[in-house]
């Protein structure tokens, strides 16, 4: 089970750096919720399924052109239960070739009738130096 939620993981990273929304908004579980603590203008925000598939229209949109991509670093995982594995990763977003923020994130990724799905997911600014 292990490595069969690590492939999916990995397969869910893949599509994100396609910048193809509509395949990456088929990985949100429609139980999906996210905090994300990352924002210059307010503290946080709190999604559901919808919203955040709503937001990454909105925000796939506005990378249009500027090659959007993702790079993590993991630095935990681990199975939460048989149909969920949990990892502890900092994210590197770039745009057009230049790192533009880092997050440190919690996600939850379960198995559900249709495949594993992103379940849950926290973020925070991070910062690797002082």
């Amino acid at each position: 089970m292990l490595n069969e939620a690590i492939k999916a993981v990995e397969e869910y990273r893949s599509v994100l750096n396609t910048s193809d929304v509509n395949e990456v908004n088929k990985w949100i579980s429609s139980e999906f919720i996210g905090y994300f603590g990352y924002y210059n203008d307010r503290d946080y925000e709190v999604y559901n399924g919808d919203s955040y598939k709503r937001s990454n229209i909105e925000t796939f949109e506005s990378y249009k052109g500027q090659n959007p991509q993702w790079q993590y670093t993991d630095l935990t995982r681990n199975c939460r239960s048989e149909n969920e594995i949990i990892y502890s990763t900092i994210i590197d977003f770039y745009l057009s070739g230049e790192k533009v923020a880092s997050a440190l994130a919690i996600e939850i990724f379960k198995k559900e009738q249709e495949g594993w799905r992103l379940y849950r997911q926290h973020m925070e600014r991070y910062s690797s130096g002082w």
